[in-house]
């Protein structure tokens, strides 16, 4: 069984490290450790100017989502506190939320609500859900575009 902890981290050529990521089970992903999305975020992210805020956007091809109304852009360290920043297509509208990683990244289905109003002004409740499944994908989407952003020089494409 492969950490992904510490095989992200080794001296590696990217297009092994792409490889390896790629082929990690559901269980392998599960396994990422908040220190390692805390560095990925700290040594790929952008730094927001005047804060020590940073955030990690997806590349649009790699992102990853429920695989049916919502997918995530990305990740945040905001204060000192890791947010997943999601993006909700709803009936009418649109909109991004910010979710806390310790609430979206517990054990089991993360069930999450957006609350609009409709054209006449009545409060809708909208659902998205990620199942394990889901979010082993989204890691694998994160850590994918951490060695994709950190060694872009050194891939060739």
């Amino acid at each position: 069984m492969t950490d992904v902890n510490i095989e992200l981290f080794k001296r590696t050529t990217p297009e092994r490290k792409i490889e390896i990521i790629k082929n990690l089970t559901q269980t392998e992903l599960s396994g990422v450790s908040e220190a390692t999305i805390l560095r990925i975020i700290k040594e790929a992210g952008r730094r927001n100017p005047g804060t020590r805020n940073y955030e990690l956007y997806i590349h649009p091809n790699r992102r990853t989502g429920n695989r049916w109304n919502s997918e995530v852009e990305g990740i945040w360290l905001n204060k000192g506190k890791l947010y997943v920043m999601t993006y909700i297509q709803l009936e009418h509208t649109d909109c991004e939320k910010a979710i806390p990683s310790d609430d979206f990244f517990k054990e089991g289905t993360y069930r999450g609500a957006v609350i609009r109003e409709d054209r006449y002004g009545n409060p809708q409740t909208h659902y998205y859900v990620y199942d394990e499944k889901d979010k082993a994908e989204i890691l694998r989407s994160i850590c994918l575009e951490y060695v994709h952003t950190k060694y872009k020089s050194k891939l060739n494409h």
